[in-house]
């Protein structure tokens, strides 16, 4: 569904003309339960401001993740049933939405939808849902959170707008204070600009290895799985899971979302070695 689009013929002398339609609105209807479903609202920009947009992978992995809370199958790869744990147990959870270093999570509709499935299915007041992007698109996306509040039961469901650049050197409070760590990083559409594969690898670097150092007792180090979302537009991309591999994430494909055209919404799913 979408807000209704403004059309107007060239306006006639002495008319005021008509502003052109700088955003629009678009509802999508998510099944949080067998017999339950909420509408999430989300608004983007018309104009070319790439990090104000609906993206393909955002969708795609929406809808990923939404069959993965509502369906359980016996025959599931143990990554994709620990990736189910991870997002959807009734503990505490700490998850932190990445994407676009020019852009961020946009209109953050992943975190949106993922709020709305943890509000139904974990009740738990600690834990956070954090939305990253840069500072021009905050505006935006704190609409976009306040609009879908009554589909957040809790402070732990609700997603937080937090500003993080690849290229600072510091996180800010928000990140860099999470206790142990966070246990998903999720990212959609990180690839579309190669040359901030080194900046988002150092951002990952440093994401995993939150926590680490006080993990108390447990000798085991407490590192996040990592959930992509991904449309190839050039084979170039793909050196991600190469660099990756360097600080050591191994990425494996578990499952693709296919739209109207174009190439299908990867799913892959990381963890650190």
């Amino acid at each position: 569904m979408s807000m209704p689009i403004l059309f107007s013929a060239r306006n006639a002398k002495g008319k005021a003309a008509l502003g052109k339609q700088e955003q629009v609105e678009r509802v999508y209807r998510v099944p949080v339960d067998v017999d339950q479903q909420v509408f999430i609202t989300v608004r983007e920009q018309t104009s070319f401001d790439l990090d104000k947009k609906v993206w393909d992978s955002g969708i795609g992995l929406s809808s990923w993740i939404v069959d993965l809370a509502n369906e359980q199958s016996a025959s599931a790869p143990p990554i994709v049933d620990a990736m189910r744990r991870a997002l959807f147990s009734s503990e505490a959870r700490q998850i932190l939405e990445l994407d676009k270093l020019w852009a961020g999570a946009g209109t953050g509709i992943v975190s949106l939808v993922l709020g709305a499935l943890r509000s139904a299915k974990a009740r738990s007041e600690s834990g956070c849902i954090l939305t990253t992007d840069l500072a021009s698109a905050m505006p935006l996306l704190k609409h976009n959170i306040a609009s879908n509040d009554s589909s957040f039961t809790c402070s732990s469901t609700r997603p937080r707008a937090v500003v993080l650049d690849w290229d600072e050197e510091r996180f800010p409070e928000e990140v860099s204070g999470v206790q142990h760590g966070f246990d998903v990083i999720i990212m959609a559409d990180v690839t579309y600009n190669t040359s901030s594969f080194p900046s988002l690898i150092r951002t990952l670097d440093k994401i995993i290895h939150l926590g680490s150092s006080t993990a108390g007792s447990d000798p085991r180090p407490h590192h996040p799985l990592i959930l992509l979302g991904y449309k190839e537009r050039d084979p170039s991309e793909r050196s991600l899971w190469d660099v990756a591999q360097n600080i050591g994430i191994r990425f494996e494909q578990v499952g693709e979302r296919r739209g109207a055209g174009g190439e299908p919404i990867e799913i892959w799913i990381g963890t650190v070695q």
